[in-house]
């Protein structure tokens, strides 16, 4: 059963520099874990990956790509075709005078250089597919997947994607536009062309049954597990990074914090984090001393869209203008092992969000131990299950209480904690690569 995997997220993603987007986590566990189900499964299996951007192939390859590809049962379908001269327009009739002035007339009245390269682009985009099929017929792939940025109707194939969330459709105000119409179109050619379809939660799911013509879908669900980073360091295997070195990047800051004395916030900062509300209850709390005046806010995350991280520094400039007053620290992304000692050492990660297709923080955070509170919607129920404090994230009042009595609690946070720990095992790498193995295959079975 060889499978093409379309891996345009993972050459796009800044994974270089370890701000990976949940889309980039998911996707290149399941590539890792499922080239693990194979071996174990289906010896002589293959994966091959490609894109169907040719021009994403043009750069250097991801390190962590190369990882997999360093995988016996992994490889890449890297080649670039050229375009043969006979599908475009020889390019010395354009020397020739009487030509050149013809085109400027064209070019002036209809735009002829935009219709021009829009004819050449969509002649290599054609013969680029061409070719891929070609290669698909000689690696004999049974089944193509396709990605979220990365889907092209491939016929004589078993077609599948992933539906990580819905929220771009439920909730395009909390989304750009080409987001919302890159979203719109990847539905859309689900519904009309892919035999197989994964929700990465239930709730995705129901939310993708409830659209037009996905009732007869063959669908299924594949939770994402933990990233190896954090298994390392919820197995205490991985010693490099200390707690010493979380106050050595604070120092950059002009701050430091207290173990177990600060919540964290991190991910991308966007408006369906919900992160003014968490921002300004923290802020009230500590100005009417509901909490230790020692505790501390760090947000980490990418700079996301929205201007929602400036807003959050004006806000603090304008609330706090005297630095040693000021409790809420605001830092851009760091990589995962530095992430892990953070969520380890932090009295709680808070997690306001209005919608999620999963919520990976909150099972890394359940996973390392940390108390979680989490809104209590779409998929976080699944992921916390009853270990971790929910709260209505449209209810400023409900965010500020559910934050005051978790650092006023020690022993609720203790028993959220264990329970986390507990609730965390549901969602393996394993389990998730034997799932999508199955789901697979009957697809092929059923063909």
């Amino acid at each position: 059963m060889n499978i093409a995997i379309e891996i345009g997220p993972l050459l796009t993603a800044s994974g270089w520099f370890g701000d990976k987007s949940g889309v980039y986590r998911y996707m290149y566990d399941l590539i890792d874990e499922l080239s693990t189900t194979l071996k174990e499964k289906d010896k002589n299996a293959k994966i091959i990956l490609f894109s169907f951007n040719r021009d994403l192939l043009k750069f250097p390859i991801n390190p962590e790509i190369l990882r997999l590809l360093s995988y016996s049962n992994i490889t890449i379908i890297d080649t670039i075709p050229s375009l043969p001269s006979k599908d475009l327009f020889d390019i010395r009739l354009f020397k020739i005078p009487a030509v050149k002035l013809l085109l400027k007339i064209l070019d002036n009245i209809f735009k002829f250089s935009n219709l021009y390269f829009k004819y050449r682009n969509d002649k290599r985009f054609q013969r680029y597919i061409e070719f891929l099929k070609n290669e698909f017929i000689k690696e004999k792939i049974k089944i193509v997947f396709h990605s979220e940025t990365g889907f092209h109707p491939v016929k004589g194939f078993l077609n599948v994607i992933t539906i990580y969330d819905l929220t771009s459709l439920l909730m395009p105000e909390f989304h750009r536009e080409q987001t919302v119409d890159l979203q719109k179109r990847k539905i859309k050619f689900t519904e009309k062309y892919c035999e197989g379809i994964i929700c990465i939660s239930n709730s995705t799911k129901k939310d993708l049954l409830k659209l037009p013509g996905f009732a007869h879908k063959n669908i299924t669900v594949i939770y994402p597990g933990l990233g190896s980073t954090f298994q390392a360091s919820q197995n205490q295997s991985n010693k490099k990074i200390l707690f010493s070195d979380i106050n050595t990047i604070l120092q950059h800051h002009k701050n430091k914090v207290i173990r177990k004395k600060y919540l964290l916030y991190y991910g991308t900062f966007e408006p369906r984090k919900n992160l003014t509300y968490l921002v300004k209850a923290f802020a009230d709390l500590q100005k009417s001393n509901e909490i230790p005046n020692d505790y501390k806010l760090i947000l980490m995350g990418g700079e996301g869209w929205g201007n929602i991280k400036n807003n959050i520094r004006n806000f603090v400039k304008e609330n706090f203008p005297i630095h040693e007053k000021n409790n809420i620290i605001i830092l851009d992304y760091l990589s995962d092992e530095y992430i892990c000692e953070f969520i380890k050492n932090a009295s709680a990660v808070v997690y306001p969000s209005l919608y999620e297709g999963f919520g990976l923080p909150v099972l890394e955070s359940m996973a390392l131990g940390t108390p979680v509170i989490c809104s209590k919607i779409s998929s976080l129920p699944e992921v916390g299950g009853n270990a971790v404090l929910f709260l209505d994230p449209n209810s400023f009042n409900d965010l500020r209480e559910k934050i005051k009595h978790l650092v006023n609690t020690p022993q609720l946070r203790q028993e959220l904690a264990k329970k986390g720990l507990e609730q965390s095992k549901r969602f393996n790498w394993n389990q998730s690569g034997n799932d999508l193995y199955n789901f697979l295959k009957s697809l092929r079975a059923n063909a």
